[in-house]
This record gives C-alpha cells, structure tokens and sequence, in this order.
C-alpha cells in the first residue's frame, strides 16, 4: 500500500532544497560584490518575502513588516546610507503584492507595476547627497577592471600593437563611461532591484509551499498589460529629457527607460498572444523571438515599445473590461 504521505514530504523536501540553493545563491553573490551593497543580496529579497507573506496572511495589517524593516535600516546604517533605502522600500512592493494575492492574483504588468516604490527611489537618486560618491565608486571598480585586463594581456605576450590597440580601446570605452553612467546608473540599479525581488517572490513561494499555504498566483507573459498610469511615468521621463532642465536628466532617463522597457514586454506579449491564437508552439515562438533580439536588437526593441503602446491605446486582446464590454453583442 503506498503512502499518500510520500509525495507530499517528497515535495517538501524539494521546496526546501529549491529554497537552501537559491539563498546559497544570493549568499556568494553578496560575498563577491563590494560592501554595503553587496548585502542587498540578501536584505532585499528577504524583505520582499517576508512582507509579501505578511501581506498576503494578516492583509493591511502585514504593514508591520515594512515599517519595522525600515526601523532597522535606519538604526542599523542611518537614514544617509542611500544603498539601505532599497530594502525598505522593495519590502513595500512586496506588501503590495501579498494584498494582491487573494483569487487569481495580478497579471503580470499590474505585478511589474507594484515596482513603483522602487522606481520612485531610482528617480529620486541622483538627487541625494552621496550620488557623486556612488559614482566614483562604480567608475573605480570598472578603472580596476580595465587594468586587470591590461595586466592579464601583458602576462600573455600579446603583440605591442595589439596590446596598444587593447589600451586605446579601454580608454575610449572609460570616456564614454564616464559621460553615461551619471545618467544610467539609477535606471541599472532599478533594474538589478527587480531582478532581487523577483527572488523574492520565488523565495516566498517557497516558503508558502513548506508552510502548507496554497501556491502563490501564476501569470502568462502573453496577457502582460501595464496599467494606464505607466504611460505617464513614460511621458514624465520624456519631457525631462525634453525640456533639457539642468539635474534632471538622470531622472528622465530612469522614468524613461524603465517604462520603456515594461512596454516593450507589452509589444511582446501581443506578439506572443497573436501567434498563440494561431496555433504556433510556444517553443517555437520563444526561440523566434531570442533570434530576432540578437540579431537586430534596436529594430526589435522599437517595434517591441511601439506595440506596446498601440496595445495601451488600442487594446489589441481586449484584456481590458471596457474593451470587453463593448465587443459584447448587443441584446
């Protein structure tokens, strides 16, 4: 007679083991990056876990989590340490989706949206006192870099002439560097935050399953949609960009860049719906998609972005009700 209990220890002996190498994971990330930020690895992510459960069990009241995360921080490294703002500020995303968790869960775009707080923090970054700092900090550790490679090609014995061209290539490189990473800075980092707090989730699905609570919702790319109020974050970032105001171009870039980007997984998720409904294997249009993103990366990115706004205002799946609605037939 076989146990029914089996399966059930099977799997949650799994989950714990999913959970031990994916905190394994965010552990030797956090060793080889350089403190403090290194440690946002790990603050992040369980942050977001445990808000999102707190807010998923206790609803409004799971509010606790974030505000005694945020008492922490500031106690622990000061309200001037601009790297351990990120952690009580994704612990809010993650309160934001455990309130969503309830039924089918939020889609995808309206999950990318919960990112909010932390793009409002990448926004605010240049504006901070220590911004000038971080900067010369991230332009340090690309310099050592490029001097370890230089050192590496010498200890090979590469040719003068290549070796000069290696070095002439590496300055042009920290030229430029030096002129775009003031302004792109703020929107990687808020990039890198999603990527932690995506971990987090996973982390708090993890947990969720060890506990006996039920499975943490699940959302397909295809009907990804933003909600209206992205286009604006879109439009603020252009019109800083625009108007050209003095110390606001690294606002204007992260607004920009980071709705962009949501909109463009907007044009992808039509494409993917279209194809979807016509019958293509998923596989097919994945490995469709991963070749048209190497091989002409800018076109693919722009007819990408445009599709997803001509999704916003048209609603090509009519994900929307009132697009819904009006295509009803009639009585």
């Amino acid at each position: 007679m076989t146990s029914t209990a089996s399966p059930a220890r099977s799997r949650t002996a799994a989950s714990w083991l999913r959970s031990a190498l994916l905190v394994a994971l965010l552990s030797a990330l956090a060793y080889e990056s350089p403190y403090p930020w290194g440690t946002l690895w790990i603050g992040v992510p369980a942050a977001v876990a445990l808000s999102l459960l707190a807010g998923w069990r206790f609803g409004v009241t799971g509010a606790f989590v974030p505000v005694a995360v945020l008492g922490v921080t500031l106690v622990a490294a000061g309200p001037m340490a601009t790297w351990a703002w990120w952690i009580p500020a994704a612990a809010l995303t993650g309160l934001w989706m455990g309130l969503r968790e309830e039924g089918d869960g939020p889609s995808l775009g309206h999950r990318a949206w919960m990112l909010l707080p932390l793009l409002l923090l990448a926004a605010a970054l240049p504006w901070t006192p220590s911004y000038g700092t971080l900067v010369r900090s991230v332009e340090r550790q690309f310099a050592a870099s490029d001097r370890e490679m230089v050192g590496i090609s010498r200890q090979m014995h590469r040719p003068v002439e290549q070796q000069k061209q290696l070095e002439a290539t590496l300055a042009e490189q920290a030229k430029l560097r030096g002129q775009v990473l003031p302004e792109l800075l703020p929107a990687a980092l808020f990039l890198w935050l999603a990527v932690l707090v995506m971990a987090g989730r996973a982390l708090a699905s993890r947990v969720a399953r060890v506990l006996g609570w039920p499975p943490l919702s699940r959302a397909a790319v295809s009907r990804w949609r933003l909600p209206d109020a992205a286009l604006w974050v879109l439009i603020a970032g252009l019109g800083l960009l625009v108007l050209k105001a003095p110390g606001w171009s690294g606002t204007g870039w992260t607004l920009l860049l980071a709705s962009a980007l949501g909109f463009g997984v907007q044009g992808i998720a039509v494409v993917e719906s279209l194809l979807l409904s016509r019958g293509v294997p998923l596989s097919v249009i994945s490995v469709t998609l991963l070749f048209m993103l190497v091989v002409a990366l800018p076109a693919f990115a722009l007819a990408a972005v445009t599709a997803g706004l001509g999704d916003a205002w048209l609603d090509f799946r009519k994900l929307e009700p009132a697009s819904r609605a009006d295509d009803a037939p009639s009585n």
